[in-house]
């Protein structure tokens, strides 16, 4: 798999789609970022148009991006960026009409199941002004990490990796088994 999904894998009822983002779609992605981050980053620092739309071509740039459609039109988008020991979990930004229907808890759901298929965290940051979305974040398992001044980071392990690479299955018999600490069998 090249991604952290298949692209299409949102329930149909919903009428909710994801797919590689290609080049065609910077313009809208953008106007996206825009409408979701502008309010926070202003505040924290303020909205300097060319300097956001250069990071924004940056991290499209370096990250995996993954576009949300809803009947058949662009409603956000999902960066992740999948390295060596942890999957980082970029952005994630919605048009208000898709918040509050669960497509966000899909998404990232999707990905934890992804992160527990490998044994590896998911982190993020979320900036420290934006208390709903840690409150998101945290109603899907994350824990705070860090505190930074703008920033707190996230993460979120899969209940199934304990250890980062124990073997799950000998833990559970280590466990019925009271065999030695250490050991998978």
């Amino acid at each position: 798999m090249r991604g952290p999904m298949h692209p299409g894998s949102l329930p149909q009822e919903s009428r909710v789609e994801l797919r590689r983002a290609a080049c065609s779609d910077l313009l809208k992605l953008f106007e996206i970022h825009r409408a979701v981050f502008l309010p926070y980053i202003a505040q924290i620092w303020g909205w300097d148009e060319r300097w956001q739309r250069g990071n924004f071509l940056e991290e499209m740039a370096t990250a995996s991006t993954w576009v949300v459609q809803a009947d058949n039109e662009v409603a956000g988008y999902l960066q992740v960026q999948i390295q060596a020991e942890r999957i980082y979990l970029r952005n994630i930004a919605l048009l208000p009409a898709l918040r509050g229907r669960g497509v966000g808890t899909r998404l990232v759901g999707q990905l934890q199941a992804k992160a527990a298929e490998r044994g590896m965290p998911i982190e993020l940051s979320v900036f420290r002004i934006n208390a709903a979305a840690r409150r998101f974040y945290e109603r899907l398992g994350f824990t705070r990490t860090q505190d930074g001044q703008t920033h707190i980071g996230m993460t979120w392990h899969s209940p199934m990796a304990w250890g980062h690479g124990t073997c799950v299955a000998g833990v559970a018999r280590r466990m019925r088994s009271q065999a030695r600490p250490g050991q998978c069998h």
